[in-house]
């Protein structure tokens, strides 16, 4: 069975991969006490948590971690866009693939990404990993169209 890399491992190759910078917003949710943002924290990017249980979104605040207490949905995902900015990267390790649940975090991840955004679902327990990169709007798409012509 393979273990997941070390939290400042998998932080270091989500910056490497996406080519995050100190400009870029990524947000997990279900962050718990903030060990993921922190370690993604140090190496540049911004960070904002997002995660249910208030008590550990308590420990995130208090250790430094920008958290929302709050279960994710377009309510949250619209507030966090307006309120940090568009997403570069949104992440959870906290949704299984597939069903119900993963469709509503999806449908509610793109709204506050930005148009180059991700929406990464990490699951551990079944070494996944699900890039989602919503498809961009028809003036984006014109605008490809157009450039390729």
């Amino acid at each position: 069975m393979t273990t997941s890399p070390p939290l400042t491992e998998f932080a270091a190759e989500l910056v490497r991969r996406y080519g995050l910078t100190g400009d870029d917003l990524v947000i997990e949710v279900g962050s718990g006490e903030g060990t993921l943002l922190k370690a993604l924290r140090a190496l540049g990017p911004r960070v904002l948590g997002v995660e249910a249980d208030v008590e550990a979104m308590t420990r995130a605040w208090a250790a430094g971690v920008d958290s929302i207490a709050a279960v994710f949905g377009p309510g949250v995902a619209d507030y966090a866009r307006r309120r940090y900015g568009p997403a570069r990267l949104l992440l959870t390790r906290a949704v299984r693939p597939g069903g119900d649940e993963f469709a509503r975090f999806v449908a509610a991840g793109s709204r506050c990404l930005a148009p180059d955004g991700v929406i990464l679902i990490h699951s551990v327990g079944g070494n996944a990993t699900i890039e989602v990169r919503p498809d961009p709007t028809p003036a984006e798409r014109f605008t490809a169209l157009s450039r390729a012509a």
